[in-house]
């Protein structure tokens, strides 16, 4: 089975301010290939308390293209897997406020999120961080970088669910109650 992770490092708290964006695509078990780039954020202003956690500054983007630059290299990159992102809400929903403000056409795509999966699997844990987990698993893993990101989040899922068959990963996490979501033109 294959699926791709995205994740977004944002400036500050709007959720057009996407700095960066990373990707990574896992084919039974095996990480097989990524993709990162900085981004030139829409808001211009960068938040000390962003800058802390991802370590990306003004300065580092000032030449780094703008979403809407990369975009079709992303939707390529996606095609039609499944979308996987570590609290699913916030990248996603990132992604749609970037397509809104660009005004590009929504891609139907169908989307989990590995942080409500390793809770359903994982009930008992502590914490289901990103950090977390990775530090649990034992996985090379460099916080807030967002190509780090997608990358753990993919080795989350298929520690949750370890399956190379598409059905049996539906199976699986239908009887542990998790749906998948659509994204695309009648998304809110």
């Amino acid at each position: 089975m294959v699926t791709v992770a995205i994740d977004f490092e944002t400036a500050n708290s709007s959720s057009l301010s996407a700095c960066s964006v990373g990707l990574a695509k896992m084919e039974n078990g095996v990480v097989v290939d990524t993709f990162y780039s900085l981004l030139n954020p829409i808001s211009d202003y960068f938040d000390p308390n962003n800058i802390a956690i991802h370590g990306i500054k003004a300065s580092d983007v000032k030449d780094a293209p703008k979403f809407k630059e990369v975009w079709f290299d992303i939707l390529s990159f996606i095609g039609n897997e499944l979308v996987l992102a570590h609290n699913a809400p916030f990248d996603i929903g990132i992604l749609k406020a970037m397509l809104v403000k660009y005004n590009l056409e929504l891609p139907s795509l169908n989307y989990a999120c590995t942080l409500n999966i390793a809770r359903r699997v994982w009930p008992d844990l502590p914490s289901h961080k990103l950090t977390f987990l990775s530090k649990l698993f034992g996985f090379d893993y460099q916080a807030h970088n967002a190509l780090d990101d997608a990358i753990n989040c993919l080795k989350v899922f298929y520690k949750a669910c370890p399956c190379t068959q598409q059905k049996d990963v539906y199976a699986q996490l239908k009887q542990l109650g998790v749906s998948f979501r659509k994204f695309g033109k009648d998304f809110r």
